[in-house]
């Protein structure tokens, strides 16, 4: 059994399910920011990393607890249904499933609870935690195994569209372990928020809300 390597932090950690993420949320906290600010760069950073799995506007469930503070707080970060969704239309219409396609998408969330964190509990900008995400959604990062499978079990739905099949069919096909994955749409995305909150308001408060 190879030997486990002890870990020791003596001003901060940050874990994450990649390391580009976990760089994004370490560069915070090496910036000044708190652990809200970092696990919010993370968790952005994931949403273009693991974009097969979550989505930058899909859902963002957080749950935290300040340091000297007892109460656990919790930010759902849950679309919510279109006002016409009902069981009763489901199991009518399509035999109780949801079907493939728009209806099975709920009102994105995630930037909702992102910024709601940051506004509550964290000291730093949407621009400043959103910066790790951007670059590497806009200069793409290295496929790595477990997203070169994913990609390539997917193929068949990707290609139902051509907006999926553009982004994660390059040249015709899923790409390969190394091979380099950019989404230049959502890194402008991204930056739209960043633009709409730092236009000239005079309040972070409102360049929050603007993002």
């Amino acid at each position: 059994m190879p030997k486990k390597k002890a870990v020791d932090a003596s001003d901060f950690a940050i874990s994450s399910g990649h390391q580009l993420a976990t760089e994004a949320g370490y560069a915070i906290l090496e910036a000044g920011g708190n652990a809200v600010d970092a696990g919010v760069a993370a968790g952005i950073a994931l949403g273009v990393l693991h974009s097969d799995l979550v989505n930058v506007a899909g859902v963002a469930p957080i749950i935290l607890r300040m340091a000297g503070d007892a109460e656990v707080v919790s930010i759902d970060g849950l679309g919510t249904w279109p006002a016409a969704a009902s069981v009763e239309y489901f199991e009518r219409e399509h035999g109780g499933a949801i079907p493939q396609g728009l209806m099975r998408t709920v009102v994105p969330a995630a930037p909702a609870a992102w910024i709601t964190a940051l506004a509550r509990y964290g000291t730093m900008s949407f621009a400043d935690v959103a910066a790790g995400a951007i670059r590497c959604a806009k200069e793409g990062f290295p496929v790595y195994p477990l997203f070169a499978l994913s990609l390539a079990n997917h193929e068949a739905d990707y290609r139902r569209t051509p907006d999926h099949a553009e982004l994660y069919l390059p040249g015709g096909r899923p790409p390969k372990e190394g091979e380099t994955l950019g989404q230049s749409d959502l890194a402008a995305s991204q930056q739209y928020h960043v633009d709409q909150e730092t236009a000239p308001r005079g309040d972070p408060a409102q360049g929050l809300r603007a993002a």
